[in-house]
């Protein structure tokens, strides 16, 4: 009988041609629309094709960190920073947030001093270690005396900026009870910085808190429940102007469309839960537009738009200066 060769028995695993690049896609749009368990899952999978893939990695350790599952998040930072994968240096700043939401001082400060002796760090990073250095010194054990027994930390216990956001982005997962005075009072002095207003805005809006608070910022004063404000991103204006926006720009230039987006996501953060005044669509648009075609150099076609828009010229030179105080507010460098 003739011996025949048997043939290989073939795979039933089929994988779909991109099947990474479509997994990354769709858990960088879930991350746009903040439904980050989805996004995180989704780029599980895509990690689990390319485990090399800087953006994929990245992105997952996003993800992780928004969940709040801080431990995958860090072993996630730990590989990528350990293979060498992704810039190093971005990935360094997520690391060390992740540890800040873990209290693990000692590695933070461990970490920042191998940073600062050996590394060539970026001028505009040494500054940013330094002051992380400070505020995870002050936090090792047997650093400062602990409070007393009932009592508890100042929320604002430092005028640094970005002390105050480390210390603001642990609260999430506090109890806020004891700093509601302290948060109060931040929020309805209008001389405080409108950065960290809208920051403890939107924790007191995590936490679903019903009470009423005064908001003062820009001139302008109201009072507010924050369990019923709607997201920074999700306002009528917001969305409104943005779909104007994307239809007259997007198509034509999509790079100038991403840095008006980019100016526009700035303002409505810092005027949180206020929005531009008058609400007016077309006058915003145009400013906006405007702005954008500055950076360009373009100056010469801003009559243009504003007989586009059908807005008046003064009203639009008004807005663009509106706009202008708002980019000159500092904002943190995280």
């Amino acid at each position: 009988m003739k011996n025949e060769e048997k043939e290989p028995k073939k795979s039933n695993v089929v994988l779909f041609p991109q099947l990474k690049e479509r997994l990354l896609k769709r858990g960088l749009d879930c991350i746009e629309e903040k439904a980050y368990k989805e996004a995180a899952d989704l780029l599980r999978q895509a990690r689990s094709l390319d485990a090399d893939d800087a953006e994929v990695g990245k992105a997952l350790m996003i993800t992780l960190y928004q969940i709040g599952d801080y431990q995958e998040a860090k072993e996630q930072g730990r590989d990528l920073l350990h293979r060498g994968i992704g810039d190093y240096f971005e990935i360094m700043d997520l690391f060390l947030m992740i540890l800040v939401q873990l209290g693990e001082h000692e590695e933070i400060v461990s970490m920042i001093n191998v940073l600062l002796e050996e590394k060539e760090l970026p001028p505009e990073k040494k500054g940013h270690y330094e002051k992380l250095l400070v505020f995870s010194e002050k936090r090792l054990p047997g650093k400062d005396a602990m409070p007393e027994s009932g009592s508890h930390a100042k929320l604002f216990d430092s005028d640094d900026l970005q002390e105050q956001i480390f210390r603001i982005s642990k609260l999430v997962h506090e109890n806020i009870q004891p700093y509601l005075d302290e948060i109060k009072a931040y929020i309805q002095d209008p001389n405080q910085h409108p950065f960290i207003q809208t920051l403890l805005i939107n924790v007191l809006k995590e936490q679903q808190n019903t009470d009423v608070f005064e908001i003062q910022k820009f001139g302008r004063r109201d009072t507010i429940s924050p369990a019923e404000l709607m997201p920074i991103f999700e306002t009528p204006l917001y969305n409104l102007l943005l779909h104007q926006l994307s239809k007259d720009v997007e198509q034509k230039n999509p790079t100038l469309f991403t840095h008006i987006k980019t100016m526009m996501d700035r303002h409505f953060f810092l005027l949180y839960p206020f929005e531009p005044d008058p609400f007016d669509v077309e006058l915003w648009a145009a400013a906006y537009y405007s702005l954008g075609l500055r950076l360009y150099g373009q100056d010469e076609y801003m009559e243009k738009i504003a007989m586009y828009y059908s807005v008046n010229w003064e009203a639009l030179q008004d807005a663009i200066a509106y706009l202008d105080e708002l980019e000159q507010i500092s904002l943190p460098n995280l």
